[in-house]
């Protein structure tokens, strides 16, 4: 990967730039928000001409290691104001990187309010085209006409729908998968309203059938993909995720002794239902309806991806994780996987974060605006207002502390401004360490760590370990459901780039990502991390099994995660 592109929206140009020095063993999340912090205003509007949106596949991008074309797109994020890196599956980064584009870094803003089209060619040529017949369109209907013709299978689609054209701040980026849809999304912090700021409906980029990157030590880098997939196909996690995918956890954190299922607005940790929108019952209702398991991007081993189909055997989503299921599901007190799987289409195609949402339409029921369990109501609202961008749409969009705000509702879900996914901090209270912690906020991607009945120092030292691999993880570009270690990411660059790569390097780079981050959120205005918990964590037991749980990590002990510095 020997470019990166710059798109300078306020002239319609792209122009190319030779990677410098200092990006070279930079990838992903270490890249993009390398770019935004440097380059970005902290204390910048997310939506002005000054902020930029920066996307770039990680470092193994272009090869032939599993689950190694994920992408990371990263900016100031509409939602929380502070540094965001989303990532996400699909096609777009084997494409980026077999094109040799290091990252992507669009800048500036157009003088109309005309949304565009930017297409990426092959042979590097490039060009605007208005979008105005696309504007107002979800994304499976973009989608399907920016893939339409020949050359579909080589084209990978980034677009937004009508919730990023309205700037929402729970709007997503959407990527379409191998079958063509738009399922994977780069969904949190609002992202997809930074695009739409920058003045594009889409990207389309065609890399033309180009070949895979060639490693510096092809028998090495081999071998090194061997032994790794051996390793994930051996794995009984990948076993489960194979069969129910992450729908599969719901039995798990159902369980009375974790209860970590957000029920409610998360007043409750459990449902007696849950089972009715668990992995089990929707792998039984996939063999009578024709779902299946599907990789996300090509050359994934795993395929945990549910292809949820409707009663009639037609297509509804092939996007159906545990963290939608559970925050529009059991969050909502809604237990019709039919339903949630309506939803999670609808967020698909409006262009929206399904965690997101689910808070949202939490705190919102948590108001009186809708009844508890009432998923045709929820179904109506996405439909009616949200897509429509009606005053109640708009709110709703917003995101969870716009909802809470509006409605005068103080018991609010959310971390550093963004919503709680469905790993529950008073029981799971490393969660709890990981959202204050993070300059991601409330992101379990950040590092999930589920174990118990340790000390809070070892839990504190368990989430920065667990965060720090996240980051390189994140940065080299491969999935964090195929498990790597350290040792793994070392090998993989050290044969792909030829350089002697360690796991120190790969730490190294994790701790800069971290450090990066946490001053970009500082010079944005961000506090003290432990400031953020949600109060209600602190001071309303969840009743368990063993015993009524609130979050009780000192904010003296959350201080010392930065130690390392």
């Amino acid at each position: 990967m020997s470019k990166v592109l710059r798109v300078d929206m306020s002239r319609l140009q792209v122009s190319e730039e030779p990677v410098p020095d200092e990006w070279r063993m930079l990838g992903g999340r270490a890249l993009t928000s390398h770019i935004v912090a440097t380059e970005v205003e902290a204390d910048c509007d997310p939506l002005s001409p000054e902020a930029k949106l920066v996307f770039a596949p990680g470092l193994l991008g272009g090869t032939a290691a599993t689950t190694s074309g994920r992408t990371s797109f990263g900016g100031k994020s509409p939602l929380m104001g502070g540094l965001k890196e989303s990532n996400v599956g699909g096609v777009l980064g084997h494409k980026l990187a077999k094109l040799g584009i290091k990252a992507v870094v669009v800048e500036n803003a157009p003088a109309d309010d005309a949304l565009r089209v930017l297409y990426l060619a092959a042979d590097g040529s490039w060009r605007f085209e208005r979008g105005d017949g696309l504007l107002g369109l979800g994304n499976y209907e973009a989608a399907a006409r920016l893939l339409a013709g020949d050359s579909a299978k080589t084209r990978a689609v980034v677009s937004i729908g009508p919730a990023g054209e309205q700037r929402m701040g729970a709007a997503s980026i959407a990527v379409n998968d191998p079958e063509g849809r738009p399922t994977r999304h780069a969904a949190r912090g609002g992202l997809g309203a930074l695009m739409a700021a920058k003045g594009l409906k889409a990207i389309v980029v065609d890399d033309g059938g180009a070949k895979n990157v060639a490693a510096a030590d092809p028998a090495g880098y081999r071998a090194a993909m061997l032994a790794f997939s051996k390793v994930v196909l051996d794995d009984p996690r990948t076993h489960n995720l194979s069969r129910t995918g992450t729908a599969g956890v719901i039995k798990f954190v159902n369980r009375d002794n974790v209860q970590s299922l957000p029920v409610k607005n998360h007043r409750l940790g459990s449902m007696t239902t849950a089972d009715l929108i668990g992995g089990q019952h929707i792998a039984e209702l996939g063999e009578k309806r024709g779902g299946k398991m599907l990789p996300c991007m090509a050359g994934c081993i795993i395929k945990c991806a549910i292809l949820y189909n409707a009663a009639d055997g037609s297509h509804v989503t092939t996007a159906l994780e545990f963290e939608t299921i559970a925050l529009l599901g059991s969050n909502l007190e809604i237990d019709d996987v039919d339903a949630v799987a309506q939803m999670d289409r609808l967020c698909d195609d409006i262009g929206l974060d399904t965690i997101e949402m689910g808070n949202a339409f939490g705190v919102a029921m948590e108001a009186g605006v809708l009844s508890w369990g009432d998923w045709r109501a929820v179904i109506r609202t996405f439909e009616e207002d949200v897509r429509a961008g009606t005053p109640l749409g708009r709110i709703l969009g917003g995101g969870t502390d716009h909802v809470a705000r509006t409605f005068g509702i103080d018991r609010v879900p959310t971390v550093k401004g963004q919503g709680l996914p469905a790993w529950e901090p008073r029981t799971l209270k490393a969660m709890g360490i990981t959202y204050a912690t993070s300059p991601q906020g409330a992101d379990h991607t950040a590092g999930l760590v589920t174990a118990r009945g340790v000390t809070h120092e070892t839990l504190l030292k368990q989430s920065r370990h667990e965060q720090l691999v996240m980051a390189a993880v994140d940065s080299v570009g491969l999935c964090q459901f195929s498990n790597p270690v350290e040792a793994d990411m070392a090998t993989f660059v050290s044969a792909l780039y030829g350089v002697p790569w360690t796991i120190h390097d790969a730490i190294a780079m994790a701790t800069r990502v971290l450090l990066t981050e946490r001053d970009f959120n500082r010079r944005a205005g961000f506090g003290r991390d432990a400031e953020y918990v949600a109060p209600f964590l602190r001071n309303e037991p969840l009743h368990t099994s063993e015993g009524d749980m609130v979050f009780d990590v000192d904010d003296a002990l959350i201080d010392q995660f930065w130690d390392f510095e």
